[in-house]
């Protein structure tokens, strides 16, 4: 499909944009501003693709966001050399992201000390929240979770290094991070379908590959028991072993 300007859109975003109408139809007729329910057919939902990074690729992503350009042979990393300036800001958001599980706009959101606009960071107790005070959680689910010990440290230094929050850049939270991330990308050698949203899925399917029981991981990132199983269980070691010991 193309949408303004000839752009391609997606299936997945055309299926999006349908159900906004669709909702909307329905809310008209309720109101009674139209005389009959209006029907929008939808087309199937998609097969979300779960990509997530090996721990070589999680390696050059954030040497990337510190300048490092990663030179491969044969697929394996070989070399790195430093051809930019390093962008600490995304550094701390690839960590964060990579050791939480924390959605895009919570991660860039997170602050230092309670506050009413968005998560932050008890570095006394050891947790972290994801919602300010005050702020009605979603769909999402931003619950709260332990700190993991790895990360804990560098949160530590970065509170001395930085005023409002982690992922800030000179003085002030940033609102996206499109230029930073898609340089380190590209100097990490990796495609387009790396986005900021490949960190959690990463985080939940290190945590499987590890052997973290799929009920703990679901609390720990804020997302239901049948989505882990639907779309990350298979990287457990017990997934499907009945099956594989049954011979």
């Amino acid at each position: 499909m193309a949408g303004e300007l000839g752009r391609p859109v997606t299936q997945a975003t055309a299926r999006r944009e349908l159900v906004t109408l669709s909702a909307a139809m329905s809310f008209a007729y309720k109101e009674r501003k139209l005389s009959q329910p209006i029907h929008v057919p939808l087309p199937a939902d998609s097969e979300p693709r779960r990509v997530w990074l090996r721990r070589s690729q999680a390696a050059a992503l954030l040497a990337g966001t510190l300048g490092f350009r990663t030179e491969y042979d044969k697929g394996k990393p070989v070399k790195r050399t430093r051809v930019a300036r390093p962008s600490y800001h995304i550094a701390r958001f690839v960590l964060i992201g990579l050791r939480t599980g924390t959605r895009h706009e919570a991660n860039l959101n997170f602050r230092w000390g309670v506050n009413s606009k968005g998560g932050w960071f008890d570095l006394d107790h050891g947790v972290m929240y994801r919602r300010g005070e005050g702020e009605v959680d979603t769909n999402n689910r931003r619950v709260p979770a332990p700190i993991p010990d790895r990360l804990l440290p560098h949160l530590k230094r970065w509170r001395r290094m930085t005023a409002v929050g982690p992922v800030e850049y000179a003085g002030r939270l940033i609102l996206k991070e499109r230029t930073g991330w898609d340089r380190a990308r590209e100097l990490a050698g990796l495609g387009e379908e790396i986005t900021p949203h490949v960190l959690k899925h990463t985080c939940i399917t290190w945590m499987l590959q590890r052997g973290v029981p799929i009920r703990v991981v679901a609390g720990f990132v804020g997302t239901t028991e049948k989505i882990i199983e639907k779309h990350y269980g298979h990287h457990s070691p017990d997934h499907m072993k009945e099956a594989r010991t049954a011979f």
